[in-house]
């Protein structure tokens, strides 16, 4: 079993103790944007947060996200053959595309708070993401040709940490939320033979909490 998997299990395990403790799930769905890339990759996220300790000013956050990708580099190789009964070289197009998918843990402090429905709060995050450029060709026999510099799909599961802030305004039944994240990628040894980096994603996420219960706090 793979590093990430091995996590998911784990919240697989830990999900009777995540229902028991928590009143409130938090789903939201956002947009990514590649900041080590460039031109950028982007993303559509859409994610589910637990509040597994939800106290006044502090909650622990366990959060699954996936996304999937909104824009695509492409362009144009050539390839090569030596078979004298065929064209030297041909051009072929190729497409590349970010996906991902992390297991994150975080931790939410209420920072500022005003009107009794509206309130500020930091967070910083831990936790293992998966990031994968697939790059697919086009338009040739691979059989015949090769392209001699191609472009490489590229993939990781590692850990990674980040840092954001969430404002959210109470609506009775529930809340709204909006939180911008800056979120790293996990970190490799090398890169030379690539012609793209990890994504590094910034999102902006939007998103409603669900309350099942109110507490006294």
């Amino acid at each position: 079993m793979n590093t990430f998997g091995k996590q998911v299990l784990t919240l697989v395990l830990l999900f009777p103790l995540i229902a028991k403790s928590q009143n409130a799930i938090e789903p939201y769905i956002g947009y990514s944007i590649d900041v080590a890339n460039k031109p950028p990759f982007s993303q559509v996220n859409i994610g589910l947060q637990y509040p597994v300790i939800n106290h006044k000013v502090y909650q622990l956050l366990v959060r699954v996200q996936g996304a999937l990708p909104l824009s695509k580099h492409s362009g144009n190789d050539l390839a090569y053959t030596s078979n004298p009964s065929l064209p030297l070289t041909v051009t072929t197009g190729y497409k590349a595309k970010w996906f991902s998918t992390a297991f994150i843990i975080g931790n939410r402090f209420k920072l500022i708070s005003w009107a009794d429905k509206n309130s500020i709060s930091p967070f910083v995050n831990a936790g293992v993401i998966y990031q994968k450029i697939a790059v697919n060709y086009s338009n040739y026999d691979m059989d015949k040709y090769t392209v001699l510099d191609p472009h490489r799909s590229l993939k990781k599961v590692g850990l990674c940490i980040g840092a954001g802030v969430q404002y959210k305004r109470d609506i009775g039944s529930g809340a709204i939320f909006l939180q911008a994240e800056f979120l790293s990628s996990p970190a490799v040894d090398s890169l030379n033979n690539y012609n793209y980096k990890l994504p590094v994603p910034l999102s902006i996420n939007i998103g409603y909490v669900v309350e099942f219960k109110k507490r006294h706090k």
